[in-house]
């Protein structure tokens, strides 16, 4: 534990509350972001020097660095490497030719192993700077009056300690950096980036394509998030629409000053929201004092503890997660909200690679909705005793006839399904053998596609060779055009089709004129369940 970036870190929460319990039009972040950054400059809060191996009195640190050191070139060889056969593979495959093409597909080989040895030199850079983390040193003042450093447990006699916990901070140019106080903003570049013209190489478009579209979808995803997490607490109307062309000018307008890709920012919002900010004005505002302090006052932010602008992140983002839409979500939808639990989850576990855990949120969202889009619901239906129509097994009914069967089918008939609706249909009549026809109340059939259409030709045929007709009622207009085009109206005749489900099951009473099938309905086999 590091007691000032604790302090700095509960000060700073402290002091943003008690200002907005005095005032809430007080600038009370900005207040705080300023009290702090003074604070650390009168006290030295950094605290950081810069040294060399030679001056590091600990064989295992020494030794652990070295070895730092030496993956850090290590990796930066390799991606030399590697982006230079990427080169030499683009130019062989812009050639053509079989020879050409060949030796692309050694290099695209050689590539892949060199990603695979980086990745795993990243793995135990990462492993080393942990180890590092946790190594405290004591620093003395030579004879030349530059400090040298000891391990704690291990400092020579007679000789005094600065009395400092020396840790260890970062390599860079064979110069390490160790700290005894905590992290600030540091060194920003000042200046504005220049106007530049991209580069247009074609030759990678389709290799970057993939890439592009994930970013893409990962910002607009981030975007409309916290968009919709803060529009519950107004009750303002979210545009995603509009929200996915303002992303699309702004980064085509960032191209033009080497910006990264452009998306709106969770926390950045939710300290906007925090703040009072109500409409867009507000970012006018914030990029016009972006680019001041960018251009005048860099210099001033150098001491702003890390600290504070993490606790001023939290603040914003800890009041956008609520629990009760999940818990709301579980009771209506369980699936969509353990894919939700999942997403969420996976996103933490992958970090700072986000774009894994939401592609398969993404990946998951589409299998389930292709699941229920494959076998939407089918029911054959009866008379309830208020007169309304239900599912037979639903409500425990008797079949309304024993010479036509009543099947709600409610879903498109397209590709996904249309094996499944000829299940349900076939299955309906080996259920009810006796029956003459089965009538298809498609008022919940939104859409039939060229799959449908033949599907449906299908089953007419069989039904037919065993003497049962196929009839329709409550299709909508869309796919009564569908029919005629196809000529299926025509095939079928007009007296297959009824303009609602009452006239059709008044119609097939009066036209079979037989009593009601009476028996209960006890088959517990097949799927039409209510």
């Amino acid at each position: 534990m590091h007691w000032w970036t604790l302090a700095f870190a509960i000060g700073a929460r402290l002091l943003i509350a008690a200002l907005r319990r005095i005032s809430s039009s007080l600038p009370s972040v900005l207040i705080a972001v300023a009290a702090a950054t003074v604070v650390s400059a009168a006290i030295g809060y950094e605290d950081k020097v810069k040294t060399t191996v030679t001056r590091i009195h600990d064989l295992q640190t020494v030794q652990t660095i070295t070895e730092f050191m030496t993956n850090q070139e290590h990796i930066t060889q390799l991606t030399e490497e590697a982006a230079e056969h990427n080169r030499r593979m683009r130019l062989l495959e812009k050639s053509g030719g079989f020879d050409n093409i060949r030796q692309a597909k050694v290099l695209s080989a050689q590539v892949a192993a060199l990603d695979y040895q980086i990745d795993l030199l990243k793995h135990e850079l990462n492993a080393q700077r942990v180890a590092l983390h946790a190594i405290t040193l004591q620093g003395t003042i030579a004879a030349d009056g530059m400090l040298s450093f000891y391990p704690s447990d291990a400092l020579p006699p007679n000789i005094l300690s600065d009395g400092k916990r020396w840790r260890f901070s970062n390599v860079t140019d064979g110069e390490i950096t160790f700290s005894a106080g905590g992290a600030v903003v540091g060194n920003i570049p000042q200046g504005l980036p220049s106007f530049e013209v991209p580069e247009m190489r074609w030759e990678l478009l389709l290799a970057l394509l993939p890439s592009a579209l994930v970013m893409a979808l990962i910002g607009f995803m981030e975007a409309t998030s916290i968009s919709k997490a803060i529009a519950t607490s107004t009750g303002e109307r979210v545009n995603t629409s509009k929200e996915l062309i303002g992303q699309g000018l702004a980064n085509i307008a960032g191209s033009f000053f080497g910006s990264y890709t452009v998306s709106g920012s969770f926390s950045r919002s939710a300290v906007a929201a925090r703040s009072g900010a109500k409409t867009g004005l507000f970012a006018i505002i914030s990029a016009l004092a972006v680019v001041s302090v960018l251009m005048f006052f860099t210099t001033y932010l150098y001491h702003l503890p890390q600290s504070v602008l993490a606790v001023i992140v939290m603040m914003a983002v800890f009041s956008l997660i609520r629990f009760k839409p999940l818990i709301h979500a579980w009771n209506i939808d369980r699936i969509g909200a353990l894919i939700g639990v999942i997403t969420f989850v996976t996103t933490l576990l992958l970090a700072p690679a986000i774009a894994d855990g939401i592609l398969l949120g993404i990946s998951l969202t589409v299998l389930h909705y292709l699941i229920k889009t494959m076998k939407p619901r089918v029911e054959v239906i009866s008379r309830k005793s208020d007169g309304t129509l239900g599912g037979i097994r639903a409500h425990h009914l008797k079949p309304i006839s024993e010479h036509f069967v009543p099947v709600r089918f409610d879903g498109s008939l397209t590709f996904v399904n249309v094996a499944y609706f000829e299940d349900m249909i076939l299955e309906a009549h080996a259920e009810f053998p006796q029956a003459q026809t089965i009538l298809v109340v498609g008022s919940g059939i939104n859409e039939v596609d060229a799959s449908g259409e033949e599907k449906i030709r299908e089953v007419v045929g069989r039904l037919r060779d065993v003497g049962v007709k196929l009839v329709f009622s409550s299709l909508k207009h869309q796919v009564i055009r569908v029919f005629e085009k196809s000529g299926l109206l025509d095939e079928l005749g007009s007296d297959a089709f009824f303009s609602d489900k009452e006239t059709a099951l008044h119609t097939l009473s009066q036209r079979f004129r037989k009593p009601a099938y009476a028996s209960s309905y006890h088959s517990e086999s097949g799927r039409l369940a209510g």
